[in-house]
């Protein structure tokens, strides 16, 4: 079960895409003298990254790196497992698990145990990157001064979820075998029809709402036509001419 953690952090970097935290880890380590390869989903727009975002190489170091953009759940310990395997499988020399958020004390003290995986938490994340940029603002379409939706907002939120939700099952089928990752990448797939469907769905609604509104707002006034009494005509007596 995730924990929440103790200080969730509002500042550029946790408003930061997930995409461009994995280019600032990148820019970072090509400044230490790494040759640094970009394989995860950030560059390679692939639907998944294999547990590996980047490829250090300095001299005879090999170092894979994986990052975290968690803000509200601590990383649990299973991602120090996994990572761990993957070093093996890869024949890296070590491993790196940067976060901008917080581990849990299992996951630090699994850290210290197995070795030859560091974890690089949000404060030590913060001093390495130093002031970054503010993301721009998300575009929000709106209709007068108080109506309207924030279409890009709700689109970042998806891809957190996505995100947070393929970590879960990345997590859950760590070790079961081949079986439980094409189970693994089924249930990816589907998580990423629905986010899709929602989103469709979504923007169908702010179709037709921002439809009616400016058919409400455009539309002619028709003054309504004044209806005027008609009195009866009175009949006139006919006067007969005298004989």
């Amino acid at each position: 079960m995730l924990k929440p953690v103790r200080n969730r952090r509002s500042d550029a970097l946790s408003r930061v895409g997930w995409d461009q935290l994995e280019a600032l880890l990148a820019s970072y380590y090509r400044s230490e003298g790494y040759d640094v390869e970009h394989v995860g989903t950030g560059a390679t727009a692939a639907k998944t990254d294999g547990g590996i975002d980047l490829k250090l190489r300095r001299g005879e170091q090999f170092v894979i790196v994986q990052c975290k953009h968690w803000n509200a759940m601590k990383v649990p310990h299973n991602a120090v497992h996994e990572l761990l395997g993957l070093m093996v499988n890869h024949g890296a020399t070590g491993a790196i698990l940067a976060n901008s958020g917080e581990f849990t004390k299992a996951a630090i003290e699994a850290a210290q145990k197995l070795g030859h995986v560091q974890l690089i938490d949000g404060d030590e994340l913060r001093m390495m990157l130093g002031p970054i940029r503010e993301p721009a603002p998300a575009f929000e379409v709106r209709i007068g001064a108080t109506d309207g939706m924030p279409a890009a907002v709700a689109r970042r939120v998806g891809e957190r979820l996505l995100s947070a939700a393929e970590d879960r099952i990345r997590y859950g089928t760590a070790g079961r075998g081949r079986r439980a990752g094409a189970r693994s990448l089924m249930a990816m797939f589907a998580v990423k029809i629905a986010a899709a469907l929602v989103f469709l769905a979504f923007m169908a609604f702010m179709t037709q709402y921002i439809v009616r509104t400016l058919q409400s707002t455009l539309a002619p006034t028709v003054p309504r036509a004044t209806v005027v009494p008609v009195r009866a005509a009175t009949p006139q007596t006919v006067s007969q001419p005298s004989r």
